[in-house]
């Protein structure tokens, strides 16, 4: 058998320039292998010099580096290094980490002895980009090993800059963020930079930064700043690296620092140039904007300034974090939380490309939090928050799992997964009290005992505990160190300022009179900042005043316009609050026919939610008020046994994509219109060439709606029984409808429990996927799509989707339901309103004139006329 192994004739298309016999290439022994790859590897080499493509490079690369044990001349290993080296970083440009991250270590395995000595600059430079791909890959143990052998070969300053960045990173992640200041402390000192030291005078250092970061600033236009010069001065370029790095670890340790550190880089960018990584200098500085001076506008023109000059420098690896920081520190205050969550996808896109794990990370726990305060549906926050979970803890980001996973625990207990056969969180062990508790209280784990905290304050608001809000409320202040910089910390002040209003509380405990007003006054500022996000907060919070003050006209106005503010703005979870509060004040004044009113709306706004739990304390506290309604949760995921048999899972931004859409979905209450976003957004999901809308309505199954991929039109209506419904496999369907578990079968073989079904007799077999749309654990409708006889069955990770669009689905339909029964229900009100004035008109016209003859004149004027 002979090996071909040769160059093809010039005119061969590229893709077939190096031709193997395959048969004869595996029945070569490996010694005879590898040299064929080299001997391929050396003539790729030839044609990537000639071509200088990136393809070429890859393809030389590739085969030298499987030949390279028959390499021994040290010029030419230290040449494969060298190779190795620039591979990797086109590969790293492209977004392919794990790609980059083999070529580095072939580069390293590639190096000579010696050299580190001898070829000093591609050896450093394959450690540390080794080092950080090892990072970014969750290999810690395997970047602090070339770490260390980067501290005992760094031969200058900026070299010793560059390994103690990249240990910052690590230490960053493993939450050691005390050690991870003094490194950088240690090496900005060494670049003539230092830190201010702890104390007094590290408040001092910082007033002072900041006071000249903003006379420096003030003298200029902010769009001046995108034409400044680039900075020359490589020890500057490196002192800003490390300050970037050192951001995540002082926001949660000193936020003195942190504003010294964020108002450095600026400083140093003003007065030596623009220098690489200035934009995220600029979006630290509007951070601390916010956050320290309060000048919400500046900071807003600011960040997006950062993100423009970002673009046009094309610093790809700072796209995920200067977006972090925007959507989480700087925008909520200008934008409905809606454009954070925006930020936050772009945000986990830039992430998932670059390898931006620590602020990918971020962006994950920063996402749950906004949708947990937005009170979007408790069970797609929950399938989300697990996705996340999955991703952070393969990037060993100790941090986020642990927030994350008190998200997770807050969701469990609104949605009472304490009953049987609910879905409980993973690893919740992280979150027992015990435990939990005594990790969450040393300093560098002081933000996520922050989010713990403020989780719990919420709950215990909700469940009537006000000592314990209160209590938790502290807790969670405290170690905010005076500073207001993101969602979560607002969500404290009010949920703090309420506990302090409440009537319970209040009649043990005398109200100071500094407390529930600078809370109210920081809220009214911010409502009129930004009144998508906090007017319907500061609304509410002057109702319970105006209650507590015994103002009962004012505080009617205000509950209303907090209700309906809360509504417009897409806030379900304040919309049921206010409710609820109003409710109460209502019940206290004796008024129970408008309380049952508020109380109903209240009920129905957590059910919406999926915050069953609290439904339920509702129903029980309040049965005379809140009509009884099944509790019942929804129902846990289908076991892996039930889909088909595939490795592929779905990605976090597949799911996040699918969210986003779903979201839209919920906002849509045109019937018409949602039914044709929904099987649009289903055939994108699952890859199907038809989908089908089928609901259930007065206990039967009506086909309401068809898309065809093929045609490209929706059909709506009318309403077809199932059972005439000769297009699709009804068996299926009620299969599905009555387990509410999900079906999906494959073209290849027949199920027996569906083999009578005239629609595969007779059509043959084909792909199909069925997945129940349930609501508060009753049947809202079944989603049907399929594909052609020859298309492949749908995948696990596609079902698994899927099951997650029917979740929201549910919640959609059942809302434009109401919403047109409620339409419908007005204007039968509205008839029967006009047909009583009239009858209440004419019976008084009678009246009167009943009234007119019984008077003693017209007694008298009969008794004459009888006489």
């Amino acid at each position: 058998m002979k090996l071909l192994c040769e160059p093809a004739d010039e005119r061969t298309p590229r893709a077939q320039v190096l031709k193997v016999d395959v048969e004869a290439y595996a029945a070569l022994p490996d010694a005879e292998r590898r040299a064929v790859h080299l001997r391929l590897g050396r003539m790729a080499e030839a044609r990537s010099q000639r071509e200088r493509s990136d393809e070429a490079l890859f393809e030389a690369a590739h085969h030298l580096n499987l030949g390279a044990p028959l390499i021994v001349e040290p010029r030419e290993r230290a040449a494969l290094a060298a190779m190795n080296l620039a591979a990797g970083r086109k590969a790293r440009e492209r977004g392919a980490t794990p790609a980059a991250a083999d070529l580095f270590e072939a580069g390293i395995a590639a190096l000579p002895d010696g050299s580190f000595k001898w070829n000093h600059e591609i050896a450093f430079s394959l450690h540390a980009e080794a080092a950080e791909c090892a990072h970014l890959g969750g290999r810690l143990d395997r970047a602090e090993s070339l770490l260390d052998v980067l501290a005992a070969e760094a031969r200058s300053d900026l070299e010793r800059a560059r390994a103690h960045e990249l240990r910052i990173a690590v230490y960053t992640t493993q939450g050691r963020l005390d050690e991870a200041l003094a490194l950088g402390n240690r090496a900005l000192a060494m670049l003539g930079v230092p830190l201010p030291e702890e104390g007094p005078a590290r408040k001092t250092a910082a007033d002072a930064e900041l006071a000249a970061a903003r006379t420096a600033l003030g003298t200029r236009r902010l769009k001046d700043l995108l034409d400044e010069p680039e900075a020359s001065d490589a020890r500057t370029r490196a002192a800003l690296r490390l300050l970037m790095a050192l951001m995540v670890p002082s926001a949660m340790v000193s936020p003195s620092l942190c504003t010294f550190i964020a108002a450095r880089q600026v400083n140093l960018s003003l007065e030596h140039g623009n220098g690489g990584v200035s934009p995220y200098g600029y979006a630290a500085y509007a951070w601390i904007a916010a956050r320290v001076l309060r000048r919400y506008d500046e900071a807003y023109e600011l960040g997006h300034l950062a993100l423009e000059m970002n673009e046009r420098s094309g610093q790809h690896e700072l796209s995920c974090r200067l977006r972090v920081v925007l959507g989480a520190h700087v925008s909520i205050f200008t934008d409905h939380l809606l454009s954070s969550l925006d930020l936050f996808q772009a945000a986990l896109e830039a992430g998932l490309r670059t390898g931006d794990l620590t602020y990918l990370s971020q962006a994950c726990v920063h996402t749950a939090l906004v949708r947990f305060g937005l009170g979007d549906e408790c069970e797609a926050v929950r399938a989300e928050v697990d996705g996340f979970l999955s991703l952070v803890r393969r990037a060993r980001e100790e941090l986020a799992v642990l927030a994350l996973t008190g998200v997770r625990r807050a969701l469990d207990d609104l949605m009472d997964t304490t009953r049987a056969g609910a879905s409980r969180a993973p690893d919740r062990g992280d979150l027992d009290d015990a435990g939990h508790g005594g990790k969450i209280s040393a300093p560098a784990y002081s933000a996520v005992a922050r989010v713990h905290y403020a989780l719990r304050q919420q709950l215990c608001f909700l469940n009537e505990d006000y000592e314990g809000a209160l209590r938790m409320g502290s807790l969670a202040e405290a170690r905010m160190q005076g500073g207001v910089d993101d969602h979560l910390a607002t969500e404290v002040f009010f949920y703090t300022c309420l506990t302090l209003l409440s009537p319970a509380l209040a009649r043990g405990r005398q109200l100071t009179t500094v407390s529930v007003p600078s809370y109210r006054d920081r809220f009214s500022e911010w409502a009129e900042r930004c009144p998508d996000n906090y007017r319907h907060k500061h609304l509410l919070l002057r109702a319970e005043c105006a209650r507590a003050a015994g103002e009962e006209l004012a505080a009617m106005k205000l509950y209303d316009q907090a209700i309906e503010s809360a509504k417009v703005n897409g806030f379900v979870r304040d919309e049921a609050l206010a409710s609820e509060l109003c409710a109460k004040f209502h019940l206290a004044s004796g008024r129970e026919r408008i309380a049952h009113v508020y109380m109903a709306d209240a009920h129905e706004g957590y059910l919406r939610w999926g915050a069953t739990a609290k439904a339920r304390q509702l129903s029980r506290k309040y049965p005379h008020l809140v009509a009884r309604a099944s509790l019942l949760g929804s129902q846990s995921r289908p076991p892996e046994s039930a889909l088909p048999a595939s490795t592929e899972r779905p990605t976090s931004f597949d799911a996040f994509a699918l969210l986003r859409a779903s979201r839209a979905m919920c906002g849509e209450l045109v019937l018409e219109r949602l039914f044709e976003r929904l099987l649009r957004t289903l055939i994108e999901s699952s890859g199907a060439q038809r989908a089908v809308l089928i609901l259930a309505r007065d206990g039967a199954l009506t086909v309401e709606a068809e898309l065809d991929g093929d045609r490209g039109g929706v059909r709506v209506g009318p309403s077809t029984p199932l059972e005439s419904a000769t297009e699709l496999a009804g068996s299926v369907v009620h299969h599905v409808a009555q387990t509410q578990q999900p079906i999906a079968l494959a073209s290849t073989a027949m199920d027996e429990r569906f083999a009578d079904d005239p629609y595969l007799l007779e059509g043959g077999l084909r792909p199909i996927l069925c997945l129940a749309m349930t609501h508060q654990g009753r049947l809202t409708g079944v989603l049907y799509a399929e594909n052609g006889a020859t298309a492949g069955a749908f995948r696990a990770c596609q079902v698994e989707l899927c099951g997650l669009l029917a979740s929201q689905a549910a919640v959609a339909v059942h809302n434009a339901l109401r919403y047109r029964d409620a339409q419908s229900t007005s204007r039968e009100l509205r008839r029967c309103n006009e047909a009583l004035v009239e009858e209440v008109a004419r019976l008084t016209v009678e009246l009167r004139a009943c009234n007119r003859d019984a008077s003693p004149a017209s007694e008298m004027r009969r008794c004459n006329d009888a006489r």
